[in-house]
């Protein structure tokens, strides 16, 4: 036992002097076999791949304790540029002696147990080869624990201290242990990586959670042979792969670099290491060290030798390549000019610069690149520049913009960037001073966010603060302001608190938008320091007495924190308790945006907004639009891991229509990273009123009228505080601000100087148009670098792999301009007078835009490049030439343009992904190659399964594929289609043969996503787009395109073809052709009895839909030829006179169609199955085949109870399907045939009887019309009417129920109901149900319209929706024939059906005609109106060719506007004589309108028809536009379908709810019903989906109310859109009235209260600081009712008083005007006074003062929209909002209405006036308890009191605050009164105290 534990310790103690870990010995000599590969590409096979391999041989010495020697020798290089894995690596003799020189000296390095320590080098090494050699040391680095086998820790490698993991196992038989080292290379401590180009971006950590981008790991694998006293690496296997995903890292695709290494050791060697007799300099550890890869741009790679001699050759390349057209590698010459400037030296640039600058074009290139150069001495060049004032301040500007955005924050950058800001940057703003410190606060910020030592940048901002707030200078605080937002600091929050009115009180003073500057800069400090820009942006939101405005501006910085709930809750709580609907406004749709969010980082502010939210009430949500709102629109797509969000935030004031401020933000989520690309804001204050006035000087206020002696007498007046009218804006980019500008009051009114014509001249606007006349020639290039984004890391060879975006552009405008105008110019003439003056211009310009973006992925070093390199070229050129005259008097217009000779390349874009390789030493040896070779990849279905393959073969897979299946390249992609594989080609051409060109577009793309289906995958590949303009064969040449456009009265002239129409029926043989020509021939003779005689006839009959239709119900004419299968029964009558003439309408509404089917003399009406005719003498004749039948005959004498008509008619027949078979019982067709009304006139008279064929242009009694689907049938009704307007019958899956406005309808139509069926208790009870909105019917409103009378009357019809579910569409279209009757009366059937069971109504209705010398508008044909009045526009588009062959198109318009309706026509025809034509026609009428598009030969191929009618959806006001088209191209098909797709999610994001119907396939419609002033709910069926949208908010109110009487000047085509804006402007008026016991504020608050004593009244006043007006009013006498009205404005002072006759006396400027009884208007000084009847108006718009009517009783005052906000007195402040309505002049809000009165009542300083009251500070009464002390109070606002001497008669009650002291330290009331503190004294009690309002006083009254 003691021999076995001896045993066991000794075997302990030798194992302890085993040495595992890795040692190199003095004196020997270690040879290893060294290979490194790096290849970059995507992981699938058959895919292009390119990189490099090094072979060589790896000496290791050591040479003294812990100090090795290692030496590279026989290197071997290899490029690898083709097809992975088949392609094979090719030998670089050239790469490899380049590698050899960067490797030829040793170096020396540190060494000890496994840990690698300081390099020692020779200057001589370069940092490239220095990396080469630390990638070799890196295999050495090992941590081996002797007691552990498994274990992690952070060890320090070159690519930076990483998590690492080792696996041990031993093999103690062989001495062998074998370590397994796993890196987590995106865990680690001090990463090494150099990241350029998104210092403006912020990381989304959420995104990154989720989703890695780029990911690295390494796996070492070691085999260490050990001894006793030492242990060697005898073999290492290293494998790194870097995977960069651009996407979702799992769906989405990616790129990866591959690095191996591989180490064994060959031989060891006893004997002394020779060490070379060098300077070795300590070059730092094992970690990278960046070297020539962050000079080397990866898409160039060349030698530089001479650079200066390279940088001119380069300069001259690049303009004379540019000096006609952009070609594609103009970017590309850009970039390499670039790069040879980043090599440069100060003194290549002034030598540059001597030799160049005095050139134009060389001159713009130069001061474009070096800017881009972002390095110090680009900088000190610019400043060198700008010390000897050798560039102007704008080129100056431009260069610090891009040179201070582009550099990097390094210290020298710095110091350089600092002393421009110093010595050269003015601090006033100009262009330059806003530039200078606003780039340099962004570079300023660059250095903040890279390290902590930024104070020198900060300290210097800071001191410009201080110096602009000391100097009060409005514009440098604003600048500096907007400069420490840019930096974004923690450090600048207590700058920027003084600035801030609730931190400072000096910040009062500042204007409004000084502090809404200031919040905004809290905005990127936010993103830094969260917490303490919630406090303060928090307690500015909750203080009520801050502007609306900045409380708004505070929450939105707020919610840019992204705070959490307890906050959130916070603001919605102070939601619920805030004054201001316009913040409430704000914060309730913010909220609400915010929690529509699906971004990964707003997820946990988005579920708390929603939280906030259910505590909020609906109510903020429907306010209008004139409140303040927050829009936002944002989609995140996870499979891509990108989203986009758009922020539009509209920041009222005073509730105007126009906002006062508006931001609009776009964001981007991207690369697991947080972008603002663009962000744009307005502000506008005072605008509106300066362009309401247009060009008036100011006047001094005080002067002309002195109002502060009237404001004097108010108590503390104060005016509102109101900036001077500006216009302002900014630009930000990704978070930083570029510029901000704005127009002030004194630039505002020059402009409009300007275009007013001022006396004196202009010297600017003439040397413009003198220039113009001589001529103008300007080329402007543009070279810019938009993008430069690189991130680098070093991979385990040495080697760094970048992965990099590049987006460069050039854009050349070129051109001259040449101006005659005719008559020339005055040295004094007026802007104006060039609208009459001749002007020909002659224009030759070109736009061209040459942009690169180059993707880079692999190796990038001035040695070699290998990778994969993605491109895209986009070239685009715009020529312009053209001659244009323009005679403005003759108002003509010509414009003259060349024809297309060469082909013409407008735009071109290419993309393309390659596998480079570049070596400095053979550069005409590199190559690239396509990553997508289709045929070189691996088809799955052509892979032979050999079933002996060894199971050794499966690891050279990769290395071996057949021969066979490489060349086949027939390939099937993993199961997809082999046409997958092919390039997709799309070629279309848009063919002008007329002019001589066409305009091509061509699309070609094939994509790697046929082997792999991610989105990455479908970017890499080929892509190509070109628009191209090419000329066309035309047989004689043509010499130029000319266009003419001519108005007015000499449009005639100008027209080349004379535009006729033909009749298009066709010669056909067949007897049903003959039939339908009979049919046809008839229906003229109709048609031209219709216009020989004005009377009418009723008569029932049913017709079929044309593809002409205007109507609103659809056709369905093609069923008519598959309606019956029996017998067809043709009923045709001829009429007793002969048809003389064939008239054909182009315009017509259906006779002219041939698509009809219907005759003059029957109309076939079919809506599935079924067909009736009528004959035309009022008998009708109908047959429908279905399974039961019932005829019966009706003639004049039937007993029909509902038919009650004096007239006489013919038999009429019908056979008709019916719901229940005793519908027949009564002997009459009841509902299912049609009643007849009777004639007046008779047959001798040969006045004939008309049937229309369409409905809308018909009259007379509604037929029903019934129809058939298999073995159902509905049948629509409506109610007719003397207008015609047809019904609509719209088919649904879901069955329509009446809603239950309409059962009360219903119900008083039960008497006149006759033959209930069975079935009706079951409809009627089903009434009652409320019905979705989508099932309301819609009535139609009809206008009738008398020349003699000004009465309208109206009538409706009803568009039922039928509850079958087996009807597309079913349309009825009834034709009418008028009657002499003065009042008929017409069956009505509204029939539906349901699965369950079937109801049958009828319904009486009256309809009401008269005697017409002429037909109304809506029932006549409507003729080409070429035929009757000439052309009121002409436009030719000719192409002027040598034969003098007319070709092109003519365009006529035509325009008829009578008392019925507006008739617009426009005819395009081709100059050719050819019977293409395309025409578009609308009709106007009172309360309906039409249009029609239709084009083809004779106009009839194609046509698109649409509607809109006003009517009414469940007794609620409403409209609805209808649009239905019949046969379209094929393209609009496609193009509508494809937009279909989007529209149910556009919907759903814009708040609308779908439903399921089955709508017409051929009909839009859109219903709008007006459910309040404000709302509106909404119905849109479209084919496939119907939308609906209840309680819409509308931004006016909807002019409801009775239909007005509309006369002849009603209806013209100019004024509807006139009356539609005036409308809006109406809306955005305010109107206050004045009565004698209330009043009504402008914001519709009604008070009830009177103050009817001698004291005047102040009712409205301009409280702005420069008052425009005040109106008062008081009682003439204290006994009479009697008021006298008192207008001050600026020109005048007008007097409204009773005369004695109860009439009103009028004064201006104490002149009695209007005095004379045919004198009713006086107008003087932009004041206009008239009398409407009793009323007298007085009008000042110039003031603000729309309009004042007084009546004697009732005072409105009406201001102007641009007057919100600015008003005070009685009538409130005009802002819309309720809370504030009882603002005192003083802005204190009163405690009750009487003390509001009092404030604005206007005493006298004497007795000898009436008013005999004075305003008195009051002590209470009592004595309160405040405290717990006895306290004596006294008003902080004064009483009304009588006068000394006076007795009050009449006293009210008022409630008004007290300030309270203790009882024994109080003052006296008379040092109360005396006292200044009293106007800002607190309030600690609100009492009621009397107040007098009448006095009576003795002779002694003072």
């Amino acid at each position: 036992m003691r021999s076995l534990v001896l045993a066991l310790v000794l075997t302990l103690v030798g194992s302890q002097h085993l040495n595992y870990q890795p040692d190199f010995s003095e004196n020997k000599v270690y040879t290893f076999d060294y290979e490194s590969t790096v290849l970059s590409g995507l992981p699938e096979k058959g895919l292009g791949r390119a990189g490099i391999r090094i072979r060589s041989k790896v000496e290791i010495s050591g040479i003294g304790p812990k100090l090795c020697l290692i030496r590279i020798h026989s290197i071997e290089a290899a490029e690898y540029n083709g097809v992975w894995p088949t392609s094979s690596f090719s030998r670089s003799l050239k790469l490899a002696q380049v590698l050899t020189g960067q490797l030829s000296n040793p170096i020396k390095f540190e060494y000890s147990h496994g840990h690698v320590g300081n390099l020692m080098a020779p200057d001589s090494v370069s940092d490239d080869g220095l990396n080469i050699y630390r990638g070799v040391l890196n295999v050495l680095e090992l941590s081996i624990k002797k007691m552990q086998h498994s274990y992690s820790l952070q060890e320090a490698g070159i690519e930076g201290i990483c998590n690492t993991t080792y696996a041990i196992q031993e093999k103690k038989r062989a001495n062998l242990v074998y370590v397994t080292k796993s890196k987590d290379l995106n865990s680690c401590e001090e990463k090494v990586q150099m990241v350029t180009g998104s210092a403006y971006t912020q990381p989304c950590q959420t995104c990154q959670q989720r989703n890695k981008n780029s990911r690295a790991t390494a796996t070492y694998n070691y085999k260490i042979k050990y001894t006793r006293n030492e242990a060697v690496i005898t073999q290492a296997d290293v494998e790194e792969i870097h995977q960069f995903s651009p996407f979702n890292e799992i769906t989405g695709g990616n790129a990866i670099v591959e690095a191996r290494q591989k180490l064994a050791l060959t031989d060891v060697q006893k004997h002394m290491a020779e060490v070379p007799p060098k300077e070795f300099q300590n070059r730092g550890s094992l970690r990278y060290q960046f070297g020539s890869e962050l000079l080397q741009l990866p898409v160039h790679l060349f030698r530089i030798k001479d650079v200066e001699s390279q940088i001119e050759e380069s300069l001259q390349e690049l303009v004379e390549t540019t000096s006609e057209k952009l070609p594609s590698d103009a970017p590309a010459k850009a970039l390499k000019l670039l790069h040879l400037f980043r090599a440069a030296n100060e003194e290549n640039y002034e030598s540059v610069w001597k030799q160049f600058s005095s050139r134009p074009v060389y001159r713009r290139y130069i001061l474009d690149i070096i800017p881009a150069v972002a390095s110090h001495r680009a900088l000190r060049f610019l400043r060198h520049k700008m010390e000897k004032q050798e560039l102007t301040n704008w080129e100056a500007a431009q260069m610090v913009l891009v040179a201070l955005h582009s550099s990097p924050p390094t210290q020298d950058v710095m110091e350089e960037a600092t002393l421009i800001v110093k010595k050269h940057c003015p601090r006033s703003p100009t262009i330059l001073g806003k530039f200078c410190y606003l780039s340099y606060a962004s570079l300023c910020h660059k250095q903040c966010s890279s390290s902590d030592s930024c104070s020198e940048c900060l300290q210097l901002l800071h001191g410009f603060a201080g110096e602009a707030l000391s100097k009060a200078n409005t514009e440098e605080i604003s600048l500096a302001l907007k400069a420490l937002g840019n930096v974004g600091h923690p450090a600048s929050i207590k700058h920027i608190k003084k600035f801030l009115p609730v931190y400072a009180a000096s910040a009062s003073d500042l204007p409004l938008k000084v502090h809404a500057t200031a919040v905004i800069a809290l905005k990127n400090i936010g993103k830094k320091d969260p917490k303490m820009v919630q406090a303060i942006t928090l307690e500015i939101f909750l203080n009520h007495k801050i502007h609306p405005r900045l409380r708004m501006l505070a929450a939105v910085v707020l919610l840019e924190t992204k705070p959490g709930l307890p906050i959130l809750m916070t603001l919605a709580d102070a939601v619920l308790k805030e004054p201001s609907m316009q913040v409430a406004s704000f914060i309730y749709s913010h909220l609400r945006a915010l929690g529509r969010s699906t971004a990964p980082d707003l997820q946990v502010t988005a579920s708390a907004c929603r939280m906030a939210i259910r505590l909020l009430s609906p109510k903020f949500d429907r306010s209008g639009y004139q409140f303040s709102k927050v829009f936002r629109f944002s989609v995140f797509d996870e499979f891509l891991m990108s989203g986009l969000a758009a922020k539009y935030l509209v920041l009222n004031n005073a509730g105007s229509l126009i906002p006062t401020m508006a931001m609009s933000q776009l964001r981007t989520h991207f690369l697991g990273r947080v972008a603002d690309p663009l962000e744009v804001g307005i502000t506008i204050e005072g605008l509106q009123e300066m362009f309401a006035k247009g060009y008036s000087p100011d006047r001094d206020w005080e002067t002309d009228y002195n109002f502060k002696e009237i404001l004097k007498k108010l108590s503390d007046w104060k005016a509102f505080s109101s900036d001077k009218p500006f216009a302002s804006g900014y630009l930000k980019m990704f978070g930083q601000e570029l510029f901000f500008g704005g127009l002030d009051k004194n630039a505002i009114q020059n402009a409009l100087q300007v275009w007013y014509g001022p006396d004196e001249k202009i010297p600017s606007i003439k040397r413009i148009i003198s220039s113009l006349q001589s001529g103008v020639g300007r080329q402007w290039t543009k070279a810019l670098l938009s993008s430069e984004i690189r991130r680098i890391v070093p991979t385990c060879a040495g080697f760094p792999t970048e992965t990099s975006f590049y987006y460069s552009s050039i854009t050349k405008l070129a051109g001259n301009m040449q101006a005659q105008i005719t008559p020339s110019p005055k040295s004094d003439f007026r802007l104006t007078e060039l609208l009459n003056a001749n002007i020909r211009l002659r224009s030759k310009m070109s736009l061209s835009m040459a942009k690169e973006m180059t993707f880079v992925m692999g190796i990038n070093t001035h040695m070699i490049q290998a990778g994969l390199e993605a491109r895209t070229k986009m070239n685009a050129h715009v020529p312009v030439n053209v001659v244009a005259a323009v005679q403005m008097k003759e108002k003509n217009i010509k414009i003259e343009i060349p024809p297309c000779k060469d082909e013409t390349g407008v735009i071109t874009v290419r993309s393309k992904t390659f596998a480079v390789t570049r070596n400095i030493g053979d550069l005409p040896a590199n190559k690239m190659t396509p990553v997508l070779l289709p045929e070189a990849v691996p088809d799955i279905m052509k892979m032979s399964f050999d079933s002996n393959s060894a199971p050794g073969e499966i690891d050279n897979i990769r290395d071996r594929q057949s021969a066979e299946d490489v060349s086949s390249g027939d390939s099937l992609s993993f199961g997809h289609s082999s046409s997958q594989k092919e390039p997709f080609v799309q070629s279309m051409c848009s063919n002008a043969s007329t002019f001589g060109f066409q305009a091509c577009i061509e699309r070609r793309s094939i994509h790697a996503a046929f082997i792999k289906n991610v989105p990455f995958y479908y970017l890499v590949g080929e892509h190509a787009l070109t628009v191209t303009l090419k000329p066309v064969y035309t047989g004689a040449p043509i010499e130029k395109i000319q266009v003419t456009i001519q108005a007015g009265d000499q449009a005639p002239t100008k027209m080349v073809r004379l535009v006729t129409f033909e009749d298009p029926a066709a010669q056909v043989s067949s007897s049903k052709a003959v039939l339908k020509r009979v049919k046809k021939i008839l229906d003229n003779a109709y048609d031209q009895g219709t216009r020989k005689s004005r009377s009418s006839s009723s008569s029932a009959s049913s017709t079929s839909g044309s593809a002409e239709s205007t109507t609103s119900s659809p056709s369905s004419s093609d069923s008519d030829n598959r309606a019956s299968q029996g017998d067809t029964q043709i009923n045709l009558r001829t009429r007793q006179s002969k048809v003389k003439e064939k008239k054909f309408y182009p315009f017509g509404d259906s006779s002219g169609s041939s698509s009809s089917k219907s005759s003059s003399s029957s109309s076939s009406s079919s809506s599935s199955s079924s067909k009736s005719s009528s004959s035309s003498g009022g008998g009708s004749s109908s047959k429908s085949s279905s399974s039961s039948k019932s005829s019966s005959k009706s003639s004049s004498s039937s007993k029909d109870r509902s038919s009650k008509s004096s007239s006489s008619s013919k038999d009429s027949s019908s056979k008709s399907s019916s719901s229940s078979s005793s519908s027949s019982n009564t002997g009459s067709s009841k509902s299912s045939s049609s009643k007849a009304s009777g004639m007046k006139h008779k047959a001798k008279k040969q006045s004939k009887t008309t049937s229309f064929p369409q409905a809308s242009a018909a009259e007379g009694e509604r037929s029903v019309h019934e129809q058939k689907h298999k073995t159902q049938s509905s049948s629509s009704s409506s109610r007719s009417t003397s207008s015609g307007i047809s019904s609509s019958s719209e088919s649904g899956v879901v069955s329509h129920r009446h809603s239950k406005y309409d059962t009360q309808a219903g119900l008083k139509h039960d008497k006149s109901q006759f033959n209930s069926h069975s079935s009706y208790d079951t409809s009627a009870q089903r009434e009652y149900h409320l019905p979705k909105v989508y099932q309301l019917r819609f009535k139609s409103a009809q206008v009738h319209w008398h020349p003699g009378q000004k009465m309208a009357s109206s009538s409706s019809s009803s568009s039922s929706e039928s509850g079958s579910s087996n009807s597309s569409s079913s349309g009825s279209r009834s034709s009418h024939s008028r009657g002499s009757s003065s009042s008929r009366r017409s069956h009505h059937s509204n029939q539906g059906e349901n699965s369950e069971h079937r109801s049958r109504r009828s319904h009486k209705s009256r309809g009401v005609s008269s005697d017409h010398s002429r037909g109304s508008g809506q029932t006549r044909e409507r003729n080409f109106l070429g035929d009757i009045i000439p052309p009121g526009i002409t436009i030719v588009a000719q192409a002027v060719r040598s034969d003098n062959r007319n070709e092109g198109y003519q365009a006529t318009t035509y325009v008829r506007s009578d008392a019925a309706k507006v008739d617009v026509q426009l005819v395009v025809v081709q100059l050719a004589e050819t019977n293409w034509k395309a025409c578009a026609d609308a009709v106007i009428l009172p309360l309906k309108a039409q249009a029609r598009l239709r084009w083809g030969k004779e106009c009839r191929d194609y046509r698109i028809a649409a509607m809109a009618t006003t009517g009414q959806m469940a007794r609620k006001p409403a409209v609805q536009l209808k649009v239905q088209w019949g046969n379209l191209p094929s393209w609009i098909k496609k193009t509508s379908t494809a937009l279909m797709r989007y529209v149910p999610g556009a919907a759903l994001v814009l708040g609308f709810s779908e439903a399921h119907q089955r709508n017409p396939s051929h009909e839009f419609i859109v219903r709008a019903a007006a459910t309040s002033p404000r709302t509106i709910d909404t119905v849109i069926k479209a084919p496939g989906v119907t939308l609906y949208y209840q309680a819409l908010r509308m931004p006016f109110t909807l002019p409801l109310g009775p239909s007005p009487t509309y006369e002849a000047q009603d209806i013209t085509v100019w004024n509807i859109f006139l009356k539609i804006v005036s409308q809006i402007a109406q809306e955005d008026q305010s109107t206050c009235e004045v009565s004698e016991g209330d009043f009504k504020t402008f914001d519709h608050m009604s008070h009830t209260y009177s103050f009817n004593k001698s004291c005047n009244l102040i009712v409205a006043q301009d409280c702005s600081q420069h008052p425009k007006f005040i109106i008062t009013t008081r009682k003439v006498d204290s006994w009479s009712f009697s008021r006298e009205v008192h207008i001050n404005t600026t020109s005048a002072n007008i007097t409204i008083c009773p005369a004695a006759n109860s009439s009103l006396l009028v004064a201006c400027n104490e002149e009695p005007v209007l005095s004379h009884s045919g004198v009713s208007e006086y107008e003087k000084d932009n004041v206009k006074i008239y009398k409407n009847g009793t009323t007298v108006i007085v009008e000042a718009p110039t003031h603000g003062l729309k309009n004042v009517a007084f009546d004697g009783v009732i005072l409105k005052v009406t201001v102007a929209s641009w007057m919100r906000g600015k008003t005070c007195g009685v009538c409130g402040n005009n802002d819309r909002e309720k809370h504030n309505e009882l603002l005192m002049p003083n802005h204190k809000l009163a405690h009750s209405c009487s003390a509001f009165v009092h404030s604005w009542a206007l005493l006298e300083e004497t007795c000898t006036g009436g008013c005999k009251l004075q305003r008195s500070y009051v002590k209470l009464d009592r004595n309160p308890t405040i405290d717990g002390e006895e306290s004596t109070c006294y008003s902080v606002d004064p009483v009304l009191k009588c006068r000394k001497g006076c007795t009050p008669i009449e006293k009210a009650s008022v409630k008004v605050g007290f300030h309270c002291f203790p009882k024994d330290a109080a003052v006296s009331l008379l040092e109360w009164q005396r006292s200044s503190d009293k106007k800002s004294a607190s309030e600690d009690a609100v009492e009621s105290v009397d107040a007098d309002i009448e006095c009576t006083c003795t002779g002694d009254c003072s």
